[in-house]
């Protein structure tokens, strides 16, 4: 619930307040969809997001993505080990272009920070604590995610639309939380030739280096 407020205040913003930073012959706002996050196999979303520009060389973009599986339905048989799996992914950008707004083709950096909460449950896995592994018959799963990147991108124009295709690497914090039923110490029994190990067999705070890889195609309102 917080989240949607802040993605309706944040939004309210981006739609009518920036006048103070922008020159009213280059005011615009743009629409777009995020089209590759729908290719994720695992938290796949429908991805979509407004951006405002502050003035001739600052921007400000929000984006938020709604859970849609149809991939992985398409791709995988049979369901998912995360039982009622709930998420959503929010983000917001500050873009500095390089060029000025009157340019087809603009090159930038950006910084982005998302925010991904994920509730599942888990059944008949392993859970380990403080070197002892543990077998449950159930558990909730409460997995939250932050990244921050810096990303570089370039936006190109078509009219009034604009193909935005980005990469950046950034810090990705990850905190995992049980609530196990039926736990009983166990021996861990894992495939050997299993590179990857699930990272929610553990609980507590992780840190990983993080990816922003994508396109985004918009429509621009001027």
């Amino acid at each position: 619930m917080k989240i949607r407020a802040f993605s309706f205040l944040l939004l309210n913003f981006l739609l009518m307040n920036s006048k103070a930073y922008s020159q009213p012959t280059e005011e615009m706002v743009r629409f777009h969809i995020a089209p590759l996050n729908f290719l994720d196999p695992i938290s796949g979303v429908l991805q979509v997001g407004v951006q405002k520009n502050l003035s001739q060389r600052f921007a400000l973009s929000m984006d938020h993505g709604f859970k849609l599986q149809t991939f992985r339905k398409i791709m995988s048989e049979g369901e998912s080990e995360r039982k009622n799996y709930k998420y959503s992914k929010t983000k917001a950008e500050l873009k500095y272009f390089m060029s000025d707004a009157a340019s087809e083709v603009r090159s930038y950096i950006a910084v982005e920070g998302m925010y991904f909460p994920q509730e599942y449950e888990k059944e008949h896995d392993y859970l380990i604590k403080n070197g002892t592994s543990y077998r449950y018959e159930s558990s909730q799963i409460d997995r939250t995610v932050w990244t921050t990147s810096l990303k570089y991108g370039v936006e190109v124009k078509v009219n009034n639309f604009v193909i935005d295709p980005f990469l950046g690497l950034g810090v990705r914090r990850l905190s995992i939380e049980h609530q196990p039923v039926g736990l009983l110490e166990d021996e861990l029994y894992a495939p050997t030739d299993l590179w990857f190990p699930p990272i929610d067999r553990k609980e507590g705070v992780f840190y990983r280096p993080h990816v922003a890889m994508g396109v985004k195609v918009g429509y621009v309102i001027k």
